[in-house]
C-alpha cells in the first residue's frame, strides 16, 4: 500500500508540474511576441568608420530602428540617421537627404540605441539607412534595408 501511495503523490505532482508548464508557456510566448524582427542589416563605411549591425523592430505599434552593441561610428559633427529611398552604392554625401527620411541626431558613437520610425512611414519606399554629416555633406556609410 506503501508503494501505491508513493506512486499516486507522483503521479499528482507530475500532472501538477505538466499543468503549471502549460500554464505559463502562453505567457512566456506572449511577452517574447511583443517585439519581433522584422529586417537586420550591417552598416559599411562609405567615408567614415563605420560598423555594426542594426535590426527594425516592432514593438507596441510602433517601428524602432535599433542598433547593435556591435555599432561602431567615428565622432563628428551634425551626425544624423536617414532612411533614403536610394541604394547605399547609389547615394553619396552630396545626394544623402535627397528625398531621405531624417529621423534623429545619432545618440552616441558605439553601442545600442535605438530610433523611433515616425508612424505612417511606408518603409518600402525607402531603400537604405544611412549615418550622415548633414552640415558638411559628407556621408559615413549606412546599410541597404
Amino acid at each position: 500500500m506503501t508503494h501505491l501511495k508513493a506512486f499516486c503523490l507522483a503521479l499528482a505532482l507530475t500532472t501538477a508540474s505538466f499543468s503549471a508548464i502549460s500554464v505559463l508557456t502562453p505567457v512566456a510566448m506572449a511577452e517574447t511576441s511583443e517585439a519581433s524582427t522584422n529586417t537586420t542589416g550591417t552598416f559599411v563605411k562609405k567615408s567614415k568608420k563605420l560598423k555594426g549591425d542594426w535590426e527594425l523592430v516592432q514593438r507596441e505599434g510602433k517601428t524602432f530602428l535599433v542598433f547593435g552593441d556591435t555599432f561602431r561610428a567615428a565622432g563628428g559633427p551634425d551626425l544624423k540617421i536617414f532612411l533614403s529611398p536610394q541604394s547605399l552604392a547609389d547615394v553619396t554625401g552630396k545626394t544623402a537627404t535627397q528625398g531621405a527620411l531624417n529621423i534623429g541626431e545619432l545618440k552616441k558613437t558605439k553601442g545600442v540605441q535605438e530610433y523611433e520610425v515616425p508612424a505612417g512611414v511606408d518603409l518600402s519606399a525607402y531603400s537604405s539607412v544611412l549615418v550622415h554629416c548633414e552640415a558638411y555633406s559628407v556621408l559615413w556609410g549606412g546599410s541597404d534595408l
